[in-house]
């Protein structure tokens, strides 16, 4: 199962500071970097294809955050990793950021290298990126270093609150350590706290590894509405051979339960 998840492009904006030009009047001056690196060549096949990124061009001279959304398309529009990574050092050859580093990581994970990209990785938290969290524990996971790969999740909800990290802890534990106990804290830690993965997790984990019917028809239950259809969620429970009994128990403990932050409340509709 590929633990990947795609980096979204969010939020880059051109930089700008305000200087003060006497004591009565202001005025905004743009910011303008002075690469170290030559600027890449733009790519007149590909132009057809990432035509929305052509305004970039011209920003993308004194301008670093330019630079990387180039970068991006060529990433993640084109999948051309080479063109990509070199538009991500050009960049940083003007200002090296958080967010550019960690676009580094992921293009040269998607490369194989993961040395190389274990050190944009890191240098990504070194310049605060907080989304390298993900990034660099899928790593570690592909890698199957799945202690490290623990750790750098820990870390990252630490930091972010990304209750997502906490299920991906689980799963190592459940699917990988086969450490069914410790697998079903985790993906409680995060299903207090409403992570709709996590109670997927807790469901399959009932009802495939502990034999907790109950629990697991709870679990799924409380997705209804929430998540999924209650034609899909009662479908699923009857494919895992539950009796209609096994199912009422099931939502009846997510109706009344504190354990469960995340309630269906309505009608079964059970065939007798």
């Amino acid at each position: 199962m590929s633990r990947l998840i795609k980096i979204v492009l969010i939020g880059i904006v051109a930089l700008s500071f305000t200087a003060c030009e006497n004591n009565q009047t202001t005025s905004k001056k743009e910011v303008k970097y002075i690469a170290s690196l030559p600027m890449p060549e733009w790519d007149k096949e590909a132009k057809s294809r990432i035509d929305n990124y052509w305004s970039q061009w011209n920003d993308a001279k004194t301008d670093p955050s330019a630079a990387t959304k180039i970068g991006y398309a060529y990433s993640e529009e084109l999948k051309d990793y080479d063109k990509a990574i070199k538009w991500y050092k050009y960049s940083n050859s003007m200002k090296p950021t958080g967010t550019n580093s960690n676009y580094m990581c992921y293009a040269y994970q998607m490369k194989k290298d993961y040395e190389t990209a274990i050190k944009w990785c890191k240098n990504a938290i070194d310049l605060g990126n907080k989304e390298v969290y993900t990034n660099l524990g899928d790593m570690y996971f592909n890698m199957k270093k799945y202690d490290k790969s623990i750790a750098v999740y820990e870390e990252g909800y630490k930091k972010t609150k990304n209750t997502d990290l906490l299920t991906n802890i689980a799963y190592i534990y459940d699917e990988k350590k086969k450490n069914y106990k410790t697998a079903e804290e985790w993906y409680k830690k995060a299903s207090t706290k409403g992570n709709m993965k996590a109670y997927q997790g807790l469901s399959y984990l009932y009802f495939s590894k502990l034999d907790k019917k109950i629990k697991s028809s709870a679990y799924a239950i409380a997705l209804i509405e929430n998540k999924y259809s209650k034609n899909s969620v009662i479908k699923i429970l009857k494919e895992r051979n539950f009796s209609n009994e096994t199912i009422k128990k099931g939502y009846e403990l997510q109706l009344n339960s504190d354990e469960f932050p995340i309630k269906y409340k309505g009608k079964l509709d059970l065939d007798e």
